[in-house]
């Protein structure tokens, strides 16, 4: 009798349950995106800020110029389905980055404000991505366009930001981590460009 009770118990959860393999190579398809950095603004090197006192800067849309707007990475393990598995978002990156943008600049010690800037600063994607291997690595670049307020281009550039670390396999939240680390690499690396800077100060 214990021999049944047990094999009714392991067949009530192999069809209850669904299987980690099957969880898995269902794929990370259309999933929304999350901001879950693990970085600090503090963590990234210091910025000249004198720079950019007495500026305010609008953020206006970006614009997403990626053949595949809606892929935001890639496993390359093979390890679950025998095939590299993509991962999509049904977010518009775009939208996503212009918000990022918005709430991380003023972290950094910049004055936003959504209109009667200083500057504009407008950006299309041309890259957000994660590629998944034995590490997660994030790539973002964005190629940026600074004008003044009387709509004079100052300085036209490309920003890119990463985070490459370990974590468990094809799980979303290490996506979320590696593309919101990326986010801040590539705000960093913009606010501490030569060209960037020797831009706003000429022109505010």
């Amino acid at each position: 009798m214990k021999s049944i009770s047990l094999l009714s118990i392991v067949l009530c959860i192999a069809f209850v349950t669904p299987s980690y393999g099957a969880q898995t190579t269902a794929g990370l398809k259309d999933i929304p995106l999350a901001w879950q950095p693990t970085d600090t603004v503090s963590s990234y090197g210091k910025i000249d800020l004198t720079v950019y006192q007495n500026t305010q800067f609008v953020i206006k849309p970006f614009t997403d110029v990626r053949k595949q707007p809606s892929e935001i990475g890639i496993n390359t393990e093979k390890r679950f389905s025998g095939k590299d598995m993509l991962v999509t978002t049904n977010q518009n990156v775009a939208d996503w980055l212009t918000d990022k943008f918005s709430k991380v600049l003023p972290q950094f010690g910049i004055n936003v404000v959504t209109d009667n800037g200083t500057f504009f600063v407008n950006a299309a994607v041309d890259k957000f991505f994660v590629t998944e291997g034995s590490r997660y690595n994030a790539e973002i670049s964005l190629s940026v366009t600074l004008t003044t307020k009387n709509g004079v281009v100052v300085w036209q550039g490309m920003t890119t930001g990463s985070d490459s670390f370990y974590g468990r396999s094809f799980k979303a939240y290490n996506y979320y981590e590696a593309l919101s680390n990326a986010t801040i690499s590539a705000i960093h690396a913009m606010l501490n460009d030569d060209a960037f800077q020797k831009a706003v100060r000429e022109n505010k």
